[in-house]
């Protein structure tokens, strides 16, 4: 299965998203020599680990949207040094832990998002002990599993949206939201997907004030 690219300063107060510890959730990895269902362990750290070195190239639409989103840095986007930065205060994981196609714009088997795939979903939030998670995708949105659902949690324009309690321990556990798809090309746009980004952290410093916890940046680039 895949293992999760978790930087090396993940949880670490002084990184640039203040130490809020933010699981992004993408759905799933795609190999055109690979047969589908087969596994990597080291793929997802090496797609992270190609990007962060400027390898990607017209792959990288999906990175580069993502860390401009959370930082705040739409328009002109992030130095080489601090696209690192970024991908080293956070986790990525996919949420379908093996192949799920040949190449970008196969849909995932239906079969690969039951079995053990919740399960393993559920153990990365609780094994990093994720505050807030980023999905990636409303089917994935859809089809990934949540313990509580917050309704009307925050609006893109006039149309509310709910969030989702993912909790990994009785006193505390994550909170999570999503956007459109980064890689999508027709119709994406930072607007609409801002709002998401700034409920978590929102939501996140308003949990750890009720408990006493220092609060973090609001998602911007410090």
């Amino acid at each position: 299965m895949f293992e999760a690219w978790v930087g090396t300063r993940y949880a670490d107060e002084t990184n640039v998203i203040g130490g809020a510890r933010l699981l992004i959730l993408g759905e799933a990895h795609y190999d055109s020599a690979a047969e589908i269902g087969s596994e990597r362990p080291e793929l997802t750290r090496e797609v992270v680990e190609a990007y962060v070195a400027g390898r990607l190239r017209s792959n990288a639409t999906f990175f580069r949207r993502v860390e401009r989103l959370v930082t705040g840095r739409y328009e002109r986007g992030l130095t080489a040094v601090e696209s690192k930065q970024f991908w080293d205060s956070v986790v990525f994981y996919n949420y379908i832990p093996v192949i799920a196609g040949n190449k970008p714009g196969d849909r995932p088997p239906e079969h690969l998002w039951g079995g053990k795939t919740p399960q393993l979903f559920f153990d990365v939030v609780k094994r990093r002990e994720a505050e807030i998670v980023l999905v990636c995708g409303r089917e994935l949105w859809r089809k990934k599993p949540h313990q509580k659902a917050i309704k009307a949690a925050y609006k893109v324009g006039e149309r509310p949206f709910e969030a989702h309690e993912i909790n990994w321990s009785p006193e505390w556990g994550a909170v999570a939201a999503h956007i459109l798809h980064p890689s999508g090309y027709r119709g994406w746009s930072y607007d609409e997907n801002t709002p998401p980004v700034q409920f978590l952290f929102e939501e996140l410093n308003r949990r750890r004030h009720a408990k006493g916890i220092a609060t973090v940046p609001t998602g911007r680039l410090a």
